[in-house]
């Protein structure tokens, strides 16, 4: 099954606006939350759909060649606001690809439920309906209805960027050199960089290397905001530093994303001294649990002193969750599943918080950011924040994204047509309005490059962690003109 020029970038709705009679999305009665097939039904086309269309579309409906995604941002954003009648013409009339139209009405209908269940919606207690004038009056809502008027501004925004993803302008100018080491000591890859009160800039360091396994270094380093070394503290305390941020009451916290030889899917708060705080996580147990994380990436503290973590660094296994705890480290709740559907992530890996209190997370996999109020409910889902290694919201909610993975070829990473680079704009409505492109000779060769992770100071001068170019690259605005 082949869906060509199907699912496309973002589809004009005038071009749907006469087929077979269906009716606009503006006037469908139901959305595709309100439970519009059965999960019979929905098992049914899994079976319709591994004997018709997973041949081309796979068995993950990632799509393969010309065969288009039928699930992700890219379906989800050319659906967008369109309705079921018109999914299930353009299906019939199409598909397969060899022999469109030779399917039963009943057994398209049975593939689309299974394409809703794969991308997150509820199943409920009527089958979806394989007459199109019914099918007219389900809509197509990407991201749930109680989200759907705060996400109206940020998908005509997704839809400008996704035509020219990397057109934002680059006011600012790359210093690679800012930071100064103690003698001796080269930096190495980093993931994590935060700044202070102060303006002290601290940075989580692979002690030298891209691994701090074995070795006697310090991991975590504090620098005046000149760039002069100040002190480092956490010897032997980490494997793999991963995720950073500094709370509002200076408390620098770290994560170590990697464990073995009893140590390891570790969250420490330290003070600014180096004195440990709190420690969340049983050292070197790999396990998504309570009071145990697999693979924690990162940690937020909001300003109302509760945690959160996420877990979960690999993609198609272990979890893929989001771990609240209250102040004090004790456990409030969990969610998230693994997959690429409206409400699942696939490698979290980058939080940050914006004014109105709301959770951001680099879902970085599924390339995009998943929004949430803090008690886990899917508020708004973005794309036009490319595939988002780091997160950082500052006090006027400016939101800086650092794409380190986007390439070109099929495998790791694929996201074609987005370059690498750190993109700011505005976490309230969404709008990108600058890019800094990653300056890697060739990109696609790696599996990063440029900043993964990414902090911003009260001027507004960006601070990129790296990994394959090691240490901190300093990004300050030109001079206006």
């Amino acid at each position: 099954m082949s869906v060509r020029t199907i699912f496309t970038s973002i589809l004009a709705s005038a071009a749907f606006a006469s087929i077979a009679g269906v009716t606009l999305a503006q006037d469908a009665s139901k959305s595709v939350w309100d439970g519009v097939f059965t999960a019979a039904q929905a098992e049914r086309g899994a079976a319709a759909y591994a004997a018709n269309c997973g041949f081309c579309h796979g068995a993950g409906l990632a799509g393969t060649g010309e065969a288009k995604p039928l699930t992700g941002p890219e379906f989800l954003s050319s659906w967008n606001g369109l309705t079921m009648g018109d999914l299930f013409e353009r299906t019939r009339t199409t598909m397969p690809m060899a022999k469109p139209g030779t399917l039963s009405r009943e057994t398209y209908a049975d593939v689309l439920a299974y394409v809703l269940k794969f991308n997150g919606f509820p199943a409920g207690a009527a089958e979806l309906d394989r007459r199109t004038e019914m099918l007219a009056s389900i809509r197509i809502d990407a991201f749930r209805p109680t989200a759907a008027r705060a996400a109206d501004s940020a998908a005509s925004q997704a839809a400008a960027v996704l035509s020219d993803p990397n057109g934002a302008p680059n006011p600012y100018t790359t210093d690679e050199a800012f930071l100064k080491p103690p003698p001796g000591r080269t930096l190495g890859s980093a993931s994590g960089v935060a700044v202070d009160s102060r303006g002290h800039i601290w940075v989580a360091d692979r002690c030298g290397a891209n691994s701090c396994s074995g070795s006697a270094l310090d991991p975590i380093l504090e620098f005046d905001a000149e760039g002069r070394f100040i002190k480092g503290f956490g010897a032997g305390m980490f494997l793999f530093p991963h995720g950073m941020t500094v709370d509002s009451r200076d408390r620098i916290w770290v994560t170590d994303q990697q464990s073995k030889d009893g140590k390891g899917a570790q969250v420490f708060a330290f003070d600014r001294s180096g004195k440990v705080l709190l420690a969340l996580g049983k050292p070197g147990v790999s396990a998504p649990g309570t009071d145990t994380f697999a693979e924690p990436t990162a940690v937020l503290v909001s300003p109302q002193g509760t945690i959160f973590v996420a877990d979960g660094h690999s993609s198609g296994k272990g979890p893929a969750r989001i771990v609240k705890f209250d102040a004090e480290g004790r456990f409030l709740k969990t969610w998230g599943e693994r997959g690429p559907g409206a409400d699942q992530l696939e490698v979290p890996h980058t939080l940050a918080m914006d004014s109105r209190g709301r959770l951001f997370v680099g879902d970085r996999w599924n390339d995009r950011i998943q929004i949430y109020d803090q008690d886990g409910r899917l508020l708004d889902s973005w794309t036009q924040f490319g595939r988002p290694s780091g997160l950082y919201i500052d006090r006027r909610d400016t939101l800086y994204a650092a794409d380190s993975e986007s390439r070109t070829p099929k495998g790791y990473g694929h996201h074609p047509g987005w370059k690498r680079g750190i993109r700011i704009g505005s976490a309230r409505d969404g709008r990108v309005t600058a890019f800094i492109p990653d300056t890697a000779p060739d990109p696609d060769k790696s599996a990063t490059s440029g900043a993964e992770g990414v902090w911003a100071d009260p001027q507004g001068v960006i601070y990129g962690a790296r990994v394959l170019e090691k240490g901190i690259a300093r990004f300050v605005r030109k001079p206006a003109r």
